[in-house]
Order: structure tokens, then sequence, then C-alpha cells
């Protein structure tokens, strides 16, 4: 019995880290396209699923590039002079 929780909480931690990875590279796209071959409810959940990816890469290109535009400015002004 435990060794069966251990096995689920192992896939449960994959399948969120593969997730995460998904959703910072790629958004929302990839895992929609896996919804769309399935039906019923668990194309919904996949869906749900993209959305919330496309709202976490959303989130991080935002801070990506607030954290890269000091780096830009700072190369047009030394490029200017």
């Amino acid at each position: 019995m435990f060794r069966f929780i251990r096995n689920i909480g192992c896939l449960s931690i994959i399948l969120l880290t593969v997730f995460l990875f998904i959703a910072v590279f790629f958004g929302g796209e990839k895992i929609r396209n896996i919804g769309d071959k399935t039906t019923g409810i668990v194309k919904k959940g996949f869906h749900h699923a993209a959305d919330k990816a496309d709202d976490i890469h959303r989130y991080i290109m935002e801070h990506i590039n607030k954290f890269g535009k000091p780096f830009r400015e700072r190369d047009i002004n030394n490029n200017k002079s």
C-alpha cells in the first residue's frame, strides 16, 4: 500500500514538472492540441490546464521582459554615443 502511494506521489511530481516545463517554454498550445484528441470531461480538463499554462507563460514572459529592459536601455545609450 505504501509503495502504491509513493508511486502515485512520484508520478504526480513528474507530471507537475512536465506541465511547468511545457507551460514556461511553449504556453498552452501543445496541451490544447493533446486535449483536442480526447472527448468529454477530459477535453475540458485539458483546455482548463492549457488556459493555466497560457497564464503562466504570459507571466514568465512579462518578467523576462522587465528583467531585460535595463540592459537593452543601456545598450541603446552606449550605441548612440
